[in-house]
């Protein structure tokens, strides 16, 4: 991946992605997961000390997606999540209707009094009208070739969840290549691995972290 540089298209977006935010604390309950990024497209978010990617972006067709490491974040952050559905609609009108998956509701109560058109459906079939969908990693499963063509033809994802506990529970499989989540976020060459990553308060840099390649 070339250096980035203040022309990259993929700056652009995470200044977009991460304005207004000076910090994330990550400290708490919520262990998410280690994000694995591949590709000249995919870009970390929110990096800790060690080089684990808890957040990160990517481009995948004429779509978007934004990953989060733990389903947890999507109520946690609301900024974000606010500018992660800013940048996920494109350029397309203001007025870009966002489904919300039953499961992640609570993401939904906190876009009550945005300016967003917010939908709670029960799967992504029920609602194919929508310019956005939010969804946990665990919900997807039925959807994944329509979520992969939504996203190839336009559409913005939010997906947000963690593999290492399923991991846990599917000690047999390989959770890059058969966690359900990662049928969708990995066509963008972003993969949620077994690993669980080391929470601390971030600070939010100016520029994507730069030193992120290295430390694969």
């Amino acid at each position: 991946m070339s250096t980035q540089t203040k022309e990259n298209p993929l700056e652009g977006a995470y200044v977009t992605l991460m304005r207004g935010m000076r910090e994330l604390d990550l400290r708490g309950p919520l262990v998410p997961s280690d994000l694995v990024l591949t590709g000249d497209h995919a870009f970390p978010l929110a990096m800790n000390s060690k080089g684990q990617v808890l957040m990160a972006a990517s481009l995948y067709g004429r779509g978007r997606i934004v990953v989060l490491g733990h389903e947890g974040y999507l109520t946690t952050f609301p900024a974000l999540v606010e500018n992660a559905l800013t940048w996920l609609r494109g350029d397309r009108s203001d007025n870009v209707s966002v489904g919300v998956h039953t499961n992640v509701k609570k993401a939904a109560d906190n876009l009550s009094k945005s300016s967003f058109q917010v939908t709670v459906v029960g799967a992504f079939s029920d609602n194919r009208a929508v310019g956005v969908y939010v969804t946990d990693a665990y919900s997807v499963g039925a959807d994944v070739k329509d979520l992969v063509a939504f996203m190839k033809a336009g559409g913005g994802v939010l997906l947000a969840g963690q593999a290492w506990s399923w991991s846990a529970d599917h000690p047999k499989e390989n959770a890059l290549l058969q966690f359900d989540g990662n049928k969708v976020s990995g066509v963008s060459g972003i993969y949620f691995s077994d690993h669980a990553g080391e929470v601390e308060c971030l600070p939010v840099y100016p520029q994507i972290p730069s030193s992120w390649m290295a430390v694969v």
